[in-house]
């Protein structure tokens, strides 16, 4: 095998893809560990982080409380969004059931409604615990 040689320019791309595969590998080694933890132990510090964000400081540790509020938030955020997509795809599959027996352009038309209601915007607000 011979030798490659790259030029300058060459190794910085190189080692900035590699860096952006390895950056891209720690988050998802994140989404997996926080996706393992039960939303009620994430909640249960939910307080205490919602506490130290209030409180700005220009420091270090308020930076990391930031981050861990958000990604308590951000789990919290992906199960009630998990939670109503799945309600809408049930509901959608037993109105689907329902019209089986009726004509195909009549069940087609329903189908059309029931995709344009779910490409509509939806905000989930986030309450804090026992609201």
């Amino acid at each position: 095998m011979g030798q490659t040689h790259f030029r300058h320019r060459d190794c910085f791309v190189q080692e900035t893809l590699q860096e952006d595969i390895d950056l891209e590998a720690m988050l998802q080694k994140m989404a997996r560990q926080l996706a393992s933890m039960d939303e009620a132990s994430l909640m249960a510090l939910w307080d205490t982080y919602h506490s130290r964000v209030k409180a700005f400081e220009p420091t270090r540790t308020w930076e990391e409380a930031c981050i861990i509020f958000g990604l308590i938030q951000t789990v919290r955020w992906k199960n009630q969004l998990f939670n109503n997509l799945w309600s809408e795809q049930k509901q959608a599959g037993e109105q689907t059931e329902q019209t089986a027996g009726q004509d195909m352009e009549q069940t087609e038309n329903q189908d059309a409604d029931l995709i344009s209601n779910s490409e509509r915007g939806k905000i989930i607000q986030f309450h804090p615990r026992g609201e």
